[in-house]
C-alpha cells in the first residue's frame, strides 16, 4: 500500500512538474538558510561549555558606586579572589587572569626570531585545573614552580620553534624579560572565551605579590562546590567590602557571579569584557527567530502552492473516492506526497548550505565549517524540520480534499469555506506583517550605522596608525624613532601615548579643590608632548601639553576634556586654563587645556572625563606611537616605517593597527545583526513571494470560467488584472497597518541601546510599505496577466 501511495505521488509531482519545482526549490532555500542559522545558533550557544567543571565556574563581577554611574565592570582589584578563597568555605578554587601592560601585547624573540604576540597574560597556576587545560608538554602541576617559568599554546610553540620541542627553551618578552618555557598546551576550543596564548606567573610578578583593592583591573573566575547558591555567595563576597575597604575609598558596592556559559553572550553592558571573543544574545535570539520565521514561511508556502497544485488532480482524487478510497487514505496520499518534497528540499537544501557556506561565514563573521553541518544534533534538527513541513505543510491541501465531495472533485467545483477563506487570507499577512517589519529593520539598522560611521566622535581617527612601543628599550630609541619617522614623507604629526580612544587603561578620579568625599570618574592617558594635532582634537581654551619639561620641573600639566572643566565648575573653559586642581597622580598639577567632548568610548555610552597628562618620570608608562600621515601609498609608507623600527630595534617585532578599524570593533554584533536581517531579510520576502505566487495561481485556477466569461462580455485585460490583483493588495495593506506599530516597538528598544542614536524615522513605514505593494503586484500581476490573456475559449471548455 505505500509503495503504491509512493508511486501515485511521485507520479503527482511528475505530472505538475512546475509547481513541483518551485515548491521543492522554494523549500530548499528556506532549509539552507535555515540550517545555516540554525547551525550558527547552536553554536554561538556552545560557548564555555566544554569545561567539565563548567556548571560550578563563575565570573565575578563589580558594580561601581553612584561616582561610576554603578557599572558593572569584568576586572576587579588582585585581592578579591583570594579573599574569596580565604573567607567563603563554599569557594573551592580561585584564578585571576590580567593582560600584560594592561593590553596583552608584546614583543616575543624566540629562536632568534622576532614575534607580535597579542594574548599574553600573567595567570595564577590553579587556572589551568579550573578549566581542564591539557599539557603536551610538561604538566600543571610544575608550569610555575619555578621563577620566570612561561607556558604557551601549541600554536605559538609551532609557530615559534616548528617541530621541536620547546620544553626549557627560552623566549624573551618586550627585551625586559627572559623566561623558561616549564609547558605547552592544547590551544583553548574556538568556542571559548579564553584567547591566552601565552602565560606568565602572576605571583613572580608585583601584579600578583602586592594584593590591593584599588586598582580593578584583574578578571577573577571562581569554582563553587557543587549545589551552592550562586545569590548566597554573592552576598557573602560583596561583605568583603566593608570588611577589607574603608568606606571613603569603596568605589565599588557589590559582587556579582556570572555563570561561565553566559560569559561570551551576556557580556555587554559590562566595561572592559575579556575577551575580543564577544557575542551577543539578542542576535542568537534574532537568528533562532529568522530561522523559524523561515520555515513557517515555508510551511505556508507549501500549502498555498499544493492547494494551487491540487485542483489540478482533483478530478483524480474524486475517482479515487468513488471507487472506495477513504478520507484518512487521501489525506495520507497527500501527506506521502509533502514527504517526498520536504525530503527531496532538505537535500537539495543541505548541498546549498554547503555552497553557501563560506558566503554565511563572511556575511555575519562566523567561523562555520562543514563538520558544523553534519552533527548528530543537527541531523536531528533536520529530521524534526522535515516531520514539521510533513505534517503542517500537508495538513491543509490533505484536509481540504479529503473533505471535498466526489461528485464536486469529478466536475472540477472546488469552493471554499469561510474558514479556508480567511486562514488564506492570515497566511498572506502573516507573511508579509513580517516582511515589512523585516524591511523597516534593515532601514532602521542600516541609518543608525551609518550615522555611528559618519558621527562626529570630536576626534579624527582616520589616517592614524597606532604602534606599539613597549619592546623599545629606552626613551633615546623611542627618540630616534619618532625623529626619522617625522622625516619621511607623509607624516603629519605623532604622538606618544599610554593609550588611545577605544582603548581604555587608566580609570581616576577628579575632585573639586577642598572637597575629598565627592569625585568625578575619569579616563586618563599619560603623554609624551603633544596630542592635539595627531588624535585631531578640538582645542577649545588654552594649549596643548608641553613637549620639553625643565629637568627640575615637578608640575604635571594636564588636557582636560569639556565634561571635566565643567565639575570642576568652569563654565567658560578659558577659565580653567592656568588652574592648579589636585589629582591622584600629584598635588602638582596645572590644567593647560581644555578640548572639546570626544566619544573615547563606543556611541553606546555617554561622553564621561577623560584627561591627558604630561609630567617627568610618570608611573604610568608609554606604550603607543600614535603617526597621523596624509600618503595614498599607505602600504609603502607602513613598510618605511617598519624598516625604520627595525632598524632601531631589531630584536623587536614590529605591530601596528589603523585606530579607525579599531574604532569599528566596538559595533561589531551591531554590525553582524545589520548583515543578518538585510541579507536573510531578502530571501524572507523572496520566499513569501513564491508563496504570494502559488496563491495567485490557485485564486486563477478557481476564476477561470469567471475570467473567460468575462472576457466575451467584453472586459479588458487590464479591468482583469485589477480584478485578479486588488484582493492582494488589500492584504499587503492591512499586513502594513499590523506590522508599523510592531516594527516601531521593536527597532525603538533596539536603538535604546545607543546613547548616540537617530530619531526614528517615521518615513520608513511608507517606503516599507510601497516596497512590499510593488513586488506583491510584480508577483500578483504576472499571474492575473497569464490568466488574462488565456483564450476564454479554453477557460470555458468543460473537460
Amino acid at each position: 500500500m505505500l509503495k503504491n501511495y509512493i508511486k501515485i505521488a511521485w507520479r503527482s509531482l511528475w505530472k505538475n512538474r512546475f509547481f513541483s519545482i518551485l515548491n521543492i526549490f522554494g523549500l530548499a532555500i528556506s532549509l539552507s538558510v535555515a540550517i545555516l542559522l540554525i547551525t550558527y545558533g547552536r553554536q554561538e550557544l556552545s560557548f564555555n561549555k566544554q569545561f567539565q567543571k563548567e556548571a560550578n565556574i563563575y565570573r565575578v563581577l563589580l558594580e561601581s558606586n553612584g561616582e561610576n554611574n554603578y557599572e558593572k565592570w569584568s576586572n576587579l582589584p588582585n585581592a578579591v579572589g583570594p579573599a574569596m578563597q580565604d573567607d567563603i568555605p563554599e569557594v573551592k578554587s580561585t584564578a585571576r587572569l590580567v593582560r600584560l601592560d594592561f593590553t596583552g601585547f608584546g614583543s616575543v624573540r624566540a629562536n632568534d626570531n622576532n614575534f607580535i604576540e597579542k594574548n599574553i597574560y600573567l595567570t595564577d597556576s590553579s587556572l589551568f585545573n579550573l578549566f581542564d587545560v591539557e599539557f603536551i608538554e610538561g604538566n600543571s602541576i610544575t608550569a610555575f614552580s619555578n621563577p620566570k617559568n612561561v607556558v604557551i599554546s601549541s600554536s605559538k610553540k609551532n609557530k615559534m620553534f616548528g617541530t621541536e620541542p620547546a620544553l626549557d627553551k627560552k623566549i624573551i618578552i618586550n627585551q625586559r624579560d627572559t623566561l623558561n618555557i616549564s609547558g605547552v598546551f592544547q590551544d583553548f576550543p574556538e568556542n571559548s572565551s579564553f584567547e591566552g596564548d601565552i602565560f606568565l606567573n602572576m605571583m613572580d610578578s608585583w601584579m600578583g605579590k602586592n594584593v590591593h583593592w584599588s586598582n580593578a583591573s584583574y578578571y577573577t573566575f571562581c569554582l563553587l562546590s557543587t549545589h551552592t547558591d550562586p545569590a548566597q555567595i554573592e552576598k557573602k563576597a560583596t561583605a568583603l567590602i566593608d570588611k577589607y575597604v574603608p568606606k571613603d575609598n569603596q568605589y565599588f558596592t557589590k559582587f556579582y557571579l556570572q555563570p561561565l556559559s553566559q560569559v561570551y553572550l551576556r557580556s555587554q553592558d559590562l566595561r572592559d569584557n575579556m575577551s575580543t571573543r564577544e557575542g551577543n544574545i539578542k542576535t542568537v535570539k534574532t537568528v533562532f527567530f529568522l530561522s523559524f520565521l523561515i520555515i513557517m514561511i515555508a510551511c505556508i508556502n507549501y500549502m498555498n502552492l499544493a492547494t494551487a497544485r491540487s485542483q489540478k488532480n482533483a478530478k483524480e482524487v474524486g475517482i479515487n473516492k468513488v471507487l472506495g478510497a477513504h478520507r484518512n487514505q487521501i489525506k495520507f496520499r497527500f501527506y506521502i506526497e509533502t514527504g517526498i518534497i520536504a525530503f527531496l528540499s532538505i537535500t537539495v537544501g543541505i548541498i546549498l548550505a554547503l555552497v553557501a557556506l563560506p558566503t554565511f561565514n563572511h556575511i555575519i563573521g562566523s567561523g562555520l565549517a562543514v563538520p558544523h553541518l553534519f552533527t548528530l544534533e543537527n541531523i536531528g534538527i533536520c529530521l524534526t524540520i522535515w516531520l514539521i513541513i510533513t505534517l503542517i505543510g500537508g495538513s491543509y491541501p490533505a484536509f481540504m480534499m479529503a473533505n471535498i465531495p466526489s461528485l464536486s472533485l469529478m466536475k472540477n467545483i472546488i469552493t471554499q469555506g469561510k474558514i479556508a477563506q480567511y486562514l488564506r487570507k492570515g497566511l498572506v499577512i502573516f507573511q508579509f506583517t513580517c516582511s515589512i517589519i523585516l524591511i523597516i529593520g534593515v532601514i532602521i539598522i542600516s541609518l543608525q550605522m551609518r550615522h555611528i560611521s559618519k558621527k562626529d566622535l570630536g576626534y579624527q581617527p582616520t589616517n592614524v596608525v597606532t604602534i606599539p612601543i613597549r619592546s623599545v628599550p629606552s626613551l633615546d630609541n623611542l627618540k630616534n624613532i619618532k625623529e626619522s619617522i617625522q622625516k619621511l614623507t607623509g607624516t603629519v604629526s605623532i604622538a606618544t601615548l599610554q593609550t588611545f580612544p577605544g582603548f581604555s587603561e587608566s580609570g581616576k578620579t577628579m575632585h573639586k579643590p577642598g572637597d575629598t568625599n565627592e569625585g568625578l570618574p575619569i579616563n586618563t592617558s599619560s603623554s609624551l608632548g603633544a596630542v592635539v594635532p595627531t588624535l585631531g582634537l578640538q582645542l577649545i581654551a588654552g594649549k596643548d601639553l608641553p613637549g620639553v619639561l625643565a629637568p627640575t620641573d615637578s608640575t604635571c600639566y594636564i588636557l582636560i576634556n569639556e565634561v571635566v572643566a565643567a565639575y570642576l565648575g568652569y563654565e567658560n573653559p578659558s577659565d580653567a586654563v592656568g588652574q592648579n586642581i589636585p589629582t591622584e597622580i600629584t598635588p602638582n598639577t596645572t590644567i593647560v587645556g581644555v578640548v572639546r567632548n570626544f566619544n573615547f568610548h563606543s556611541l553606546k555610552e555617554s561622553i564621561g572625563g577623560y584627561m591627558y597628562y604630561r609630567m617627568r618620570n610618570p608611573n604610568e608608562s608609554y606604550r603607543y606611537l600614535l603617526v597621523r600621515y596624509d600618503t595614498q601609498n599607505v602600504s609603502s609608507y607602513i613598510t618605511q616605517i617598519q624598516q625604520l623600527f627595525t632598524q632601531q630595534v631589531p630584536e623587536a617585532a614590529f605591530d601596528y593597527q589603523f585606530l579607525d578599524e579599531h574604532i569599528k570593533k566596538y559595533y561589531t554584533a551591531e554590525n553582524r545583526t545589520n548583515n543578518i536581517i538585510s541579507t536573510f531579510s531578502i530571501l524572507t520576502i523572496f520566499i513569501a513571494c513564491l508563496g504570494l505566487f502559488g496563491l495567485a495561481a490557485f485564486t486563477a485556477q478557481q476564476r477561470k470560467k469567471e475570467i473567460g466569461v468575462r472576457k466575451i462580455l467584453g472586459s479588458s485585460t487590464f479591468k482583469i488584472v485589477q480584478l485578479l490583483s486588488g484582493h492582494f493588495l488589500s492584504l499587503i495593506i492591512l499586513s502594513l497597518f499590523i506590522a508599523i506599530p510592531v516594527a516601531w516597538w521593536l527597532f525603538s528598544h533596539w536603538l535604546q541601546d545607543f546613547n548616540d542614536r537617530i530619531a526614528f524615522p517615521l518615513w520608513s513605514f511608507a517606503i516599507a510599505g510601497l516596497f512590499a505593494l510593488i513586488i506583491a503586484f510584480i508577483t500578483v500581476g504576472y499571474q492575473a496577466l497569464k490568466a488574462a490573456l488565456i483564450n476564454p475559449v479554453e477557460s470555458l471548455r468543460d473537460e
